[in-house]
């Protein structure tokens, strides 16, 4: 079983590649429950998206990211068949995948299936004002969008209470 106090230990002395490496021996022993599909999906996402910068990604190196890159893969692949009805991963990983598709493979169609699932995640959800705003990002100008971020304010540090890197980063970007 994971141990999410050391992930967590890792992750705040900013020792990513430890966190990463501790998450992907739980994935290898066969747990591949949500928790650790987030947690791996989004460090990998995480690391890759962060490749030049080395404050981050400090001691890796191309046969790292190639494992990197793969492991996002394997996971996302796993959760889409795995957890296609579960809110919190169509809300994570439509929120990476939108947000850069291309470290999922071709641009035009991960944009179209992170946005499916972000859809996906508000029609089960439509009243949940995190998925509404991550929903209605496209149209940030609107009043709807304005006022669903002040309703969603509430809510980050409820639903990302943990001390671990992807719930520290969703506080920070989903808090406008």
């Amino acid at each position: 079983m994971i141990n999410g106090d050391e992930v967590n230990k890792f992750e705040t002395a900013k020792k990513y590649q430890e966190a990463f490496l501790s998450m992907k021996r739980e994935w290898g022993k066969g747990n591949r429950d949500l928790s650790v599909c987030l947690n791996l999906g989004f460090i990998s996402w995480y690391l890759s998206v962060e490749s030049g910068n080395t404050f981050i990604t400090q001691g890796l190196n191309d046969t790292d990211y190639e494992m990197i890159e793969l492991t996002l893969t394997e996971v996302t692949e796993e959760g889409i068949r795995n957890f296609s009805a579960e809110m919190q991963f169509l809300l994570i990983f439509g929120y990476m995948i939108t947000l850069f598709p291309n470290h999922f493979g071709d641009y035009e169609h991960w944009k179209s299936i992170g946005k499916n699932m972000l859809s996906k995640a508000y029609e089960v959800e439509p009243s949940d004002p995190i998925i509404e705003m991550v929903y209605l990002a496209d149209n940030m100008r609107s009043e709807g969008y304005r006022n669903v971020c002040l309703r969603a304010k509430g809510y980050i540090k409820t639903r990302f209470k943990n001390k671990g890197l992807m719930d520290q980063y969703f506080q920070d970007v989903f808090d406008r």
